[in-house]
């Protein structure tokens, strides 16, 4: 990931100066140990943004439509990105997540899937970060971001000037009380009570 500290530069400077970018919370991301990021996601900015505004390296899970493309693909993976089936995930998928959170890097994923319109919806969570959280027993960070979807509209192609907040939550940790199950049912609750605090408050 050689890239990646000279693209984050670029990306803080630019939410800096171009977007007058709020972050709010970065104090709350543990400084070492594996680590599950989930966001909302309202515009293909969003990992761009978060990865910048996240002081660690983030290993994203990439849709794999994304690895189509050469050129991209070799991007991104230089990035740290690693494909994802978003309908099925490969034993492959599940194995480099779990094997980079083990060891103590981080992951980012969104588990609502596929975009929505706005910060204002919030779409069915899928299970991936309570399951990743639980298997490789470490915390999950959610961060809430807002006006990504202003600053690139679905369908356009140029970034607009407009202001972009980044929310951190509290890191949620498997409870050890609790069995398997449970402890996944309990982060993507967690997981969704902060993701819809966040929204009612920026609403």
């Amino acid at each position: 990931m050689q890239l990646y500290p000279i693209a984050k530069g670029i990306v803080r400077s630019f939410l800096s100066l171009y977007h007058r970018v709020d972050i709010i919370g970065r104090k709350r991301v543990p400084t070492e140990g594996g680590l599950v990021i989930i966001g909302n996601h309202i515009s293909n900015l969003d990992p761009v943004y978060i990865g910048g505004a996240c002081p660690r390296p983030v290993h994203y899970m990439a849709k794999q439509e994304l690895f189509n493309h050469s050129g991209l693909a070799k991007l991104i993976r230089a990035l740290g990105a690693f494909p994802v089936n978003r309908e099925k995930p490969s034993i492959k998928t599940i194995k480099t997540a779990i094997q980079y959170l083990k060891d103590g890097e981080v992951i980012g994923l969104f588990p609502e899937g596929a975009r929505k319109g706005s910060a204002e919806e919030l779409g069915e969570l899928k299970q991936g970060a309570a399951y990743f959280a639980v298997k490789a027993n470490c915390p999950v960070l959610p961060f809430f971001i807002s006006g990504s979807e202003a600053a690139l509209p679905k369908g356009k192609l140029f970034i607009r000037p407009t202001k972009v907040t980044i929310e951190i939550g509290e890191p949620i940790y498997p409870p050890q009380d609790m069995k398997t199950s449970e402890q996944q049912t309990y982060i993507s609750q967690e997981i969704m009570n902060q993701l819809r605090n966040f929204r009612v408050k920026n609403s």
